[in-house]
């Protein structure tokens, strides 16, 4: 008996884990119920409102300029070669980049970056090394040139590790969920998140000798600030104070941009990483001092109080 009853224990021990069946993949709304951590972190995203954000709309003329539809609700990226545009699709637009534009395979699995995956799970999620690889994001994000700009960006800035390991390094970090699982944030925080953009530039200003300065750093930001799409820009303003210390209106100093095609007498004034802009200003007569503060605006025309104010700094002798 005790010897059957040991048999037993080692046919269960070694009998392979029961696993669900496969499922097949029509929309990335089935893979929200198995992932509700990594769901609510997408929804939080603009991958998630990349389609219906309406800021998107209006510059893209409601999507009749149909380029743009390519990346605000693209086809599966891994169905195409690293860094090859990809193709619109035609179904569930309103996902925006979804679960499947990053993850499905042309076979009808699903790729993850974690190198030991759960093979057992419905997805029968398998490593694909291209997950965490900058040419994964390219397909997108290199149409105006960020990922060829992260490659010619310095390994180091100011004495601490400037790249990463890609464009994970910033925009998905390590991240524990309440239910304690662990992966990367699908937040995928970037220019509408304030301290990511504090993160990666800064405002630095002074009086000397020449008078009042000002000095814009990309210290954080491997790749050009600001970059990506052209309707991105950040401006420098000052404000001067006279004897009785009442503030002036802002005035503008600088943009940081790269204009449209078709904005001919505009130059592209993108800081590079580990880069930094500095001019000597003229003070307003009688100014006693002044305050500087760099704006970043998701669109040229937002207005300023529509901006994210990322810092300010005062302006004395």
């Amino acid at each position: 008996m005790l010897a059957a009853l040991g048999l037993l224990v080692l046919v269960l021990l070694l009998r392979p884990a029961r696993s669900e069946p496969a499922t097949s993949w029509i929309s990335s709304r089935q893979c929200l119920e198995c992932h509700p951590g990594v769901a609510a972190e997408w929804r939080e995203s603009h991958h998630a409102f990349a389609y219906e954000n309406p800021e998107v709309r209006q510059l893209s003329n409601d999507f009749r300029n149909e380029e743009c539809l390519a990346c605000h609700a693209p086809r599966p990226v891994l169905g195409f070669a690293p860094g090859e545009r990809v193709l619109e699709r035609a179904s569930d637009r309103a996902l925006g980049v979804d679960c499947l534009a990053c993850h499905a395979l042309p076979d009808a699995g699903v790729a993850t970056g974690n190198p030991q995956p759960d093979a057992s799970a419905p997805c029968r999620p398998r490593y694909e090394p291209r997950m965490r690889d900058v040419s994964h994001c390219a397909s997108c994000h290199n149409q105006h040139g960020t990922v060829d700009q992260w490659r010619a960006a310095p390994e180091e800035f100011e004495g601490r590790k400037l790249k990463g390991d890609g464009c994970l390094h910033c925009h998905m970090p390590d991240a524990v969920r309440p239910d304690g699982a662990a992966g990367r944030d699908h937040r995928f925080r970037a220019s509408h998140d304030l301290a990511q953009l504090q993160a990666a530039a800064r405002i630095e200003g002074g009086w000397s000798a020449e008078g009042p300065w000002v000095s814009v750093t990309n210290f954080g930001a491997a790749h050009n600030f600001p970059t990506d799409e052209r309707s991105r820009a950040a401006d420098v303003q000052v404000r001067w104070r006279g004897a009785e210390g009442e503030p002036g209106p802002w005035q503008h100093v600088h943009r940081f941009r790269d204009p449209y095609r078709d904005e001919v007498d505009l130059t592209n004034t993108q800081l590079p990483a580990g880069q930094t802009w500095r001019r000597t200003l003229a003070a307003a007569p009688g100014a006693r001092a002044g305050e500087a503060r760099l704006l970043y605006r998701t669109n040229p025309f937002q207005a300023d109080d529509e901006a994210r104010e990322i810092g300010r700094v005062s302006l004395q002798p």
